[in-house]
Protein backbone atom coordinates (compact mmCIF):
# COMPACT_ATOMS: atom_id res chain seq x y z
CA UNK A 1 0.00 0.00 0.00
CA UNK A 2 1.29 3.32 -1.21
CA UNK A 3 0.57 6.52 0.92
CA UNK A 4 0.52 9.60 -0.81
CA UNK A 5 2.14 13.06 -0.53
CA UNK A 6 -1.73 14.68 -0.55
CA UNK A 7 -2.58 12.47 2.23
CA UNK A 8 0.51 13.09 4.75
CA UNK A 9 0.18 16.77 4.31
CA UNK A 10 -4.20 15.73 4.66
CA UNK A 11 -3.07 14.35 8.18
CA UNK A 12 -0.66 17.13 9.27
CA UNK A 13 -2.95 19.88 8.14
CA UNK A 14 -5.56 17.97 10.64
CA UNK A 15 -3.38 17.74 13.67
CA UNK A 16 -3.17 20.01 16.56
CA UNK A 17 -0.13 20.91 18.14
CA UNK A 18 -2.22 19.83 21.54
CA UNK A 19 -2.41 16.25 20.33
CA UNK A 20 1.08 16.59 19.99
CA UNK A 21 3.55 18.48 21.75
CA UNK A 22 4.70 17.64 25.33
CA UNK A 23 3.51 19.06 28.67
CA UNK A 24 4.01 19.95 31.23
CA UNK A 25 6.75 22.11 30.64
CA UNK A 26 10.70 22.38 32.17
CA UNK A 27 10.89 25.80 32.72
CA UNK A 28 13.25 28.94 33.95
CA UNK A 29 12.37 32.30 35.67
CA UNK A 30 14.87 35.28 33.86
CA UNK A 31 15.76 36.08 37.30
CA UNK A 32 17.16 32.85 38.17
CA UNK A 33 20.77 31.47 38.34
CA UNK A 34 21.95 30.56 35.51
CA UNK A 35 23.67 27.64 36.66
CA UNK A 36 20.01 26.56 37.26
CA UNK A 37 19.24 26.04 33.40
CA UNK A 38 22.44 23.13 33.26
CA UNK A 39 21.19 21.52 36.56
CA UNK A 40 17.59 21.25 34.72
CA UNK A 41 18.67 20.04 31.50
CA UNK A 42 21.10 17.20 32.77
CA UNK A 43 17.81 16.83 35.81
CA UNK A 44 15.39 16.76 32.79
CA UNK A 45 16.85 15.08 29.93
CA UNK A 46 16.14 18.10 27.88
CA UNK A 47 17.66 20.19 25.50
CA UNK A 48 15.44 23.54 25.85
CA UNK A 49 14.07 25.48 28.16
CA UNK A 50 11.55 28.32 27.74
CA UNK A 51 12.37 31.22 30.03
CA UNK A 52 9.33 32.92 31.34
CA UNK A 53 8.96 36.10 33.74
CA UNK A 54 7.47 36.66 37.09
CA UNK A 55 3.34 36.01 35.70
CA UNK A 56 4.47 32.76 33.95
CA UNK A 57 4.81 34.50 30.44
CA UNK A 58 7.33 33.15 28.16
CA UNK A 59 10.32 35.83 27.49
CA UNK A 60 13.37 33.70 26.27
CA UNK A 61 14.38 30.51 25.27
CA UNK A 62 17.83 29.02 26.53
CA UNK A 63 18.94 25.74 24.76
CA UNK A 64 21.38 22.71 25.71
CA UNK A 65 23.60 24.18 22.67
CA UNK A 66 23.48 28.31 24.02
CA UNK A 67 25.11 26.51 27.35
CA UNK A 68 27.94 24.80 25.94
CA UNK A 69 28.56 27.79 23.92
CA UNK A 70 28.33 30.05 27.02
CA UNK A 71 30.66 28.01 28.71
CA UNK A 72 32.12 24.28 28.24
CA UNK A 73 32.24 21.61 30.57
CA UNK A 74 35.28 20.13 32.22
CA UNK A 75 35.55 16.31 31.58
CA UNK A 76 35.89 14.23 34.65
CA UNK A 77 38.39 11.21 34.83
CA UNK A 78 35.50 8.95 35.29
CA UNK A 79 34.01 10.01 31.56
CA UNK A 80 31.32 12.08 33.28
CA UNK A 81 30.91 16.19 32.74
CA UNK A 82 31.13 18.76 35.32
CA UNK A 83 30.38 22.22 35.13
CA UNK A 84 31.92 25.33 37.80
CA UNK A 85 28.39 26.71 39.03
CA UNK A 86 29.93 30.04 39.96
CA UNK A 87 30.93 30.31 36.55
CA UNK A 88 28.05 29.52 35.15
CA UNK A 89 26.65 32.51 37.51
CA UNK A 90 28.53 34.96 36.05
CA UNK A 91 26.11 35.11 33.54
CA UNK A 92 22.54 36.39 33.48
CA UNK A 93 20.14 34.39 31.70
CA UNK A 94 18.45 37.89 30.58
CA UNK A 95 21.48 38.41 28.60
CA UNK A 96 22.09 35.69 27.19
CA UNK A 97 18.86 33.97 26.31
CA UNK A 98 17.11 33.91 23.44
CA UNK A 99 14.38 36.82 23.61
CA UNK A 100 11.03 36.38 22.26
CA UNK A 101 10.77 32.93 20.86
CA UNK A 102 8.64 32.19 18.18
CA UNK A 103 5.30 30.32 19.33
CA UNK A 104 2.27 28.76 18.43
CA UNK A 105 -0.85 27.78 20.15
CA UNK A 106 -2.35 24.87 20.82
CA UNK A 107 -4.81 25.01 18.25
CA UNK A 108 -2.24 25.56 15.36
CA UNK A 109 -1.36 22.59 13.19
CA UNK A 110 1.12 19.95 13.18
CA UNK A 111 1.94 20.79 9.08
CA UNK A 112 2.38 24.86 10.35
CA UNK A 113 5.02 23.67 13.51
CA UNK A 114 6.94 21.30 10.97
CA UNK A 115 7.29 24.12 7.70
CA UNK A 116 8.41 26.78 10.30
CA UNK A 117 10.67 24.36 12.46
CA UNK A 118 12.32 23.22 8.72
CA UNK A 119 12.11 27.16 7.31
CA UNK A 120 13.61 28.73 10.44
CA UNK A 121 15.68 25.91 11.76
CA UNK A 122 14.46 25.70 14.77
CA UNK A 123 15.01 22.62 17.54
CA UNK A 124 11.86 23.91 19.24
CA UNK A 125 8.71 25.51 19.26
CA UNK A 126 6.98 26.67 22.77
CA UNK A 127 3.40 26.77 22.60
CA UNK A 128 1.77 29.49 24.11
CA UNK A 129 -2.43 30.57 25.18
CA UNK A 130 -3.22 34.12 24.47
CA UNK A 131 -1.24 35.32 27.25
CA UNK A 132 1.53 33.83 26.54
CA UNK A 133 1.32 31.26 29.62
CA UNK A 134 3.39 28.11 28.17
CA UNK A 135 0.95 25.09 27.49
CA UNK A 136 3.48 22.76 26.45
CA UNK A 137 6.62 22.65 23.80
CA UNK A 138 6.71 20.67 20.51
CA UNK A 139 10.47 19.66 19.62
CA UNK A 140 11.55 17.88 16.80
CA UNK A 141 11.99 14.34 18.49
CA UNK A 142 8.02 14.93 19.16
CA UNK A 143 6.88 15.64 15.41
CA UNK A 144 9.52 12.75 14.38
CA UNK A 145 7.73 10.49 16.71
CA UNK A 146 4.56 11.14 15.54
CA UNK A 147 5.46 11.08 12.04
CA UNK A 148 6.55 6.96 13.03
CA UNK A 149 3.31 6.15 15.27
Amino acid sequence: MSVKKEDIKQLLKNTKIKDVMAKPVITVKDTDDFALVQEKIALYDVRHLPVVNETGAIVGLISQRDLYQIHSPRKLEDGGWYYDKDALNQFLLKNVMHPKPFTLKPENSLYEAIDATIRFKFGCIPIVDDYKMICGILTRDKMLQFLIS
